[in-house]
């Protein structure tokens, strides 16, 4: 029997609107998060970086981050973040104090 996807994820996922700029390598753009955990984001922007490159992102409130875009979506694209497990679980903390589903 395969787990579902939000059982095998290590860190809880936030519904959010929280503002971020992403780093595509040439300017910052505007967007904004549509989820956020201690491991990934979900961006809602008409930007569709290729797979497998390296962002810069800047979350209001949360810091400066690096991404491995992952999959595009409909409305954006997701990345995984590229940072410690230490900043992960930080981050996650931090999420799990400031937003709540």
């Amino acid at each position: 029997m395969q787990d579902s996807s939000k059982e095998r994820r290590r860190f809880p996922r936030y519904n959010c609107e929280l503002k971020a700029l992403i780093n595509l390598g040439e300017s910052w753009e505007t967007t904004e998060c549509l989820n956020i955990s201690g491991g990934g984001i979900c961006f809602s922007t008409r930007l569709r970086p290729a797979l497998d490159n390296t962002i810069k992102i800047h979350i209001d409130n949360f810091g400066r981050f690096e991404g491995i875009v992952l999959r595009h979506m409909k409305d954006g694209f997701a990345v995984q973040l590229n940072a410690s497990e230490f900043i992960m679980q930080q981050l996650a903390e931090q999420l799990s104090c400031e937003l709540v589903d």
